[in-house]
């Protein structure tokens, strides 16, 4: 369906605050759209309702911009349910979370989970980790896979059909707030806009490869696209962990050791690989690094070898690339 003017994307420009424009759009579709406000309770609130032995979800209203009298907390979008219960939702886009005032130096999530509130959703653009104590509290609500919601999680939703969704759905389509697709196309050569977008594909299939080397005490950052970064773990041996699926179809895992540890990796990593498919070759090498040159472990294998015949699903494709991370990252646990 062809949009004559989208009202979503003509007026994002014209704010600074990208996430409290998104949040008045999104609401205004959960407002206006039956469909679309019962499926959202689905996805967003269901399971936390069933864990808690509440009734089936059912928004009554949105609000936006809801200030709570006495705090400094001001959260994007606050649901309340038919049966009297309160839900807060935060809205980012990459931005993290911020900071509250001196007398409150908490994160958001963080003080507004002190609210009178009874559940709070966090969503946003990339992945991107809350603190522990924020994953643990009973009051936050999370995806079954997954620490938070993602913007492209919504995406399937916008089946009505009216206006705002359209106006949403385009808007999404440009941010690239949708669902990853199990084509993997090329992504080495030169830096055009089809390898561009092949590569900002394949990096939303990091979901569970981040999840599982996160709750192993990992920091995990994306790469400038498709990369990951790990590092920070004092319960590992390594100090990092590089991780690139980009050049001449080379799927790469490289592991800076740390120098109390140096003799213990490769062992272990011989032995983690040696029972992976597809094949993997371990080499010990040294790379130019701030400082001096520093000695890394490479695990190279084959990137198409490890997503199969291109037959596989998306979540067929994250699973097989966890698959194939798992055994690395546990072998060098401490």
């Amino acid at each position: 369906m062809k949009i004559e003017m989208n009202l979503f994307w003509a007026t994002r420009r014209l704010t600074q605050s990208r996430e409290d424009h998104l949040t008045e759009f999104f609401a205004s579709a959960l407002n206006i759209s039956p469909i679309f406000r019962k499926r959202y309770s689905e996805l967003t609130l269901s399971r936390f309702a069933r864990k808690h032995r509440w009734t089936v979800p059912c928004i009554e209203s949105i609000s936006t911009q809801v200030r709570f009298e006495g705090t400094t907390c001001c959260p994007d979008m606050i649901l309340r349910l038919s049966d009297g219960k309160t839900i807060a939702c935060e809205h980012k886009l990459d931005a993290l979370e911020t900071l509250g005032p001196q007398q409150d130096e908490r994160t958001q999530l963080d003080r507004y989970l002190d609210l009178p509130i009874d559940g709070l959703i966090y969503v946003r653009g990339s992945w991107k980790v809350p603190g522990s104590e924020v994953l643990q509290h009973p009051k936050y609500v999370h995806p079954l896979q997954g620490e938070h919601f993602l913007w492209r999680d919504f995406y399937p939703l916008f089946t009505d059909e009216n206006v705002v969704m359209d106006w949403l759905r385009d808007g999404f389509e440009r941010l690239g707030f949708t669902p990853p697709h199990p084509s993997v196309g090329e992504m080495s050569g030169p830096d055009d806009q089809e390898n561009h977008r092949n590569r900002k594909n394949f990096a939303k299939l990091w979901g569970k490869t981040s999840s599982f080397a996160h709750r192993l005490g990992w920091s995990v950052n994306p790469g400038s696209i498709v990369e990951l970064y790990l590092s920070q773990n004092p319960s590992s041996c390594a100090e990092s962990i590089f991780i690139s699926p980009t050049k001449f179809d080379r799927f790469l895992v490289r592991v800076t050791p740390r120098k109390a540890s140096d003799h213990l990796l490769q062992p272990r990593l011989q032995q983690a690989t040696d029972s992976l498919m597809p094949r993997t070759e371990i080499t010990e090498r040294e790379v130019p690094r701030k400082g001096g040159k520093k000695k890394v472990i490479d695990i190279t294998s084959s990137l198409r070898e490890i997503l199969g015949d291109g037959t596989l699903s998306t979540d067929e494709i994250e699973d097989r690339l966890l698959e194939f991370a798992e055994p690395i990252l546990l072998s060098i646990q401490k």
